[in-house]
């Protein structure tokens, strides 16, 4: 039966589980292992997917065909009928009853094809949706890990350089560079040279007056 065989438990599986233990520390991982699984399985539905398409349309050809027979049979039948040859009529009354039977198991057998190939379609259109969702999850989640992650290294940075918090670091840097950058443009008139204009010019200059007890800005 294949994947099929696990039609109930894919349909009433519910992505919510992957996020009910609260405790986990890296539910990302758990996410991508859960991803991993759903893929597998989804891979499996779209190949025996194919292989059923296939099947159901062999098997409903089939029942048809042999339907297609047993009427047939019957107008001969009737036909005979109509003739007086009740000899010939008895024939083709029990051909078209033969073939009458087997289009009936023929049939069975398309219908049960037929709804393996539906059931393949709704695990396809589950784990898709699935899929989908979970991923947009991960997404999400790693979005703000990368958010805690860059703000924890500037909470770091913040700690060595003696601010309370990140956003007193970056005024106290920026004020700092102001400083910088007005010292050397009154340096640069002075000398009637090209103002200062940016950052880079202004660690050029400031090379020359390595006796500028501020230094450079270094935030590591």
């Amino acid at each position: 039966m294949g994947i099929l065989s696990r039609f109930k438990d894919i349909m009433a599986s519910n992505i919510n589980a992957v996020f009910s233990n609260k405790e986990d520390k890296h539910p990302e991982k758990a996410i991508e292992k859960y991803l991993t699984g759903l893929r597998a399985d989804l891979g499996q539905v779209k190949s025996e997917t194919a292989a059923m398409e296939t099947d159901v349309r062999r098997a409903e050809s089939a029942y048809f065909e042999k339907k297609a027979e047993a009427d047939k049979f019957e107008r001969y039948a009737a036909k005979a009928r109509e003739n007086g040859s009740l000899s010939d009529v008895s024939i083709y009354e029990n051909k078209s009853s033969a073939a009458m039977q087997e289009a009936i198991k023929l049939e069975e057998k398309y219908n049960q094809k037929k709804a393996d190939y539906d059931n393949l379609a709704a695990m396809n259109d589950k784990l898709t949706s699935d899929i989908t969702t979970l991923e947009g999850k991960l997404s999400e989640i790693k979005s703000k890990i990368a958010q805690a992650e860059a703000q924890d290294k500037l909470n770091k940075i913040a700690a060595k350089s003696g601010s309370d918090n990140s956003g007193e670091m970056f005024d106290k840097m920026t004020e700092k560079a102001d400083r910088m950058l007005d010292k050397a443009n009154a340096m640069a008139e002075l000398e009637h040279a090209q103002p200062v204009t940016d950052y880079d010019d202004l660690e050029a200059l400031a090379s020359k007056y390595n006796s500028d007890n501020d230094g450079p800005i270094n935030i590591e």
